[in-house]
């Protein structure tokens, strides 16, 4: 009984010896009959400490950003330099770049988009200055410059479109009111295009055409190869029979035409025939490995190359690489094929779909179709 009333009453007596210590503490200090003057003293001295670590880290903070900002200076001026910019064009990509200003500077040189929003931005400001066209055209050589030596003049079919100015000339598409569903035009071209403007042409005498003033909203919708369909509000410039001007824009409304987007590649490839409707007359026998590459692949399927032909309806096994890793005995149902001209032989192009693939599988694969199309995003 003592051994537990003993165990009871130890942490009582250190509370205890604790409180008188901490009083005494309290009364060599002085604190428990301090006056307001020392009060006041003992907060000064706080005040005075914590503004210190204020000012300590503060500075250590304008630091680091002056070196991020020296450093990132310092690949602007590198990537200028690489494009081949003169200082004019150079000050005139500065001017730019205040239009999207949370970017660091040289990705305005790596990433069309950035471009396009910061072009956007600067053709805006001009043009609320109501410029001569003499200034017009000076600004748009000057910007045509720039986007020629940054490499930002053609988009390749795989990369989505950033903005109008990236429409290849020849481009078809139907023109729509601006609450219209039937097309108010059927058929038009892209036939010239600058900085501020881009130019339809359509035929006069097959198309019944209402009046189009300057500042009349219209629909561009078409299709790009490979890509997916656009729809595209703008308004009007200039327009007569047969032609309208429409100004850029880089409010652009796209569907991809697949589930899954693919990236062209160019990779070796093993297939297995598993199944087919007609053994007999299949150029590949059944459990035959075939020699094969990779010409696109995506989430959902891929293309190859093959100087055999396998039938519509056919089922392989095929095996490949990618960087994210190894891919064996994908089960792949044959859609359609399609001959391509090579150089010194004809191939048989098939295009495939995989059949029960693994999320995880498919989500290595889309990561790799991913980090492609990222890569394309800061083509050059």
């Amino acid at each position: 009984m003592s051994r537990i009333l003993t165990s009871h009453a130890f942490p009582a007596i250190l509370l205890a010896a604790g409180a008188c210590r901490a009083q005494t503490i309290l009364e060599q200090i002085g604190w428990r009959g301090a006056t307001l003057q020392v009060m006041f003293a003992f907060l000064l001295v706080f005040l005075g400490a914590f503004t210190v670590l204020a000012i300590i880290y503060f500075r250590k903070r304008l630091v680091q950003q002056e070196d991020s900002r020296m450093v990132a200076e310092k690949l602007f001026d590198e990537a200028c330099e690489k494009s081949g910019l003169t200082a004019t064009e150079k000050s005139k990509l500065r001017q730019l770049l205040k239009h999207e200003s949370a970017v660091q500077p040289q990705v305005i040189l790596q990433s069309v988009s950035v471009f396009e929003k910061c072009v956007e931005g600067e053709v805006r400001r001009i043009l609320s200055q109501r410029p001569s066209m003499e200034l017009r055209r000076e600004e748009d050589t000057l910007i045509g410059n720039i986007r020629r030596k940054a490499g930002f003049l053609h988009l390749p079919l795989e990369h989505p479109l950033a903005s109008t100015r990236n429409i290849a000339l020849g481009q078809v598409g139907s023109i729509f009111g601006a609450n219209h569903r039937v097309p108010i035009i059927q058929r038009v071209v892209v036939v010239d295009k600058n900085e501020f403007t881009f130019t339809f042409q359509y035929d006069a005498d097959k198309e019944d055409v209402f009046q189009i003033s300057p500042g009349t909203e219209l629909k561009f919708a078409f299709a790009r190869q490979n890509d997916g369909l656009y729809g595209v509000q703008v308004r009007a410039a200039h327009a007569e029979p047969g032609t309208i001007e429409v100004y850029h824009t880089v409010d652009i409304r796209r569907n991809q035409l697949r589930q899954f987007v693919r990236i062209e590649v160019s990779m070796p490839l093993k297939l297995r025939l598993l199944k087919t409707e007609d053994p007999d007359r299949s150029e590949v026998r059944r459990g035959e490995i075939v020699e094969a590459k990779v010409s696109d692949v995506s989430g959902g399927g891929l293309s190859f190359l093959c100087e055999r032909s396998l039938k519509a309806g056919d089922v392989v096994s095929v095996s490949f690489s990618l960087p994210t890793g190894p891919f064996s005995g994908l089960p792949c149902k044959i859609l359609r094929i399609s001959l391509q001209e090579g150089k010194t032989k004809t191939f048989f192009k098939h295009h495939g779909q995989f059949i029960n693939l693994e999320p995880r599988k498919r989500d290595a694969i889309v990561k790799y179709v991913f980090d492609k199309q990222r890569q394309l995003s800061q083509w050059r």
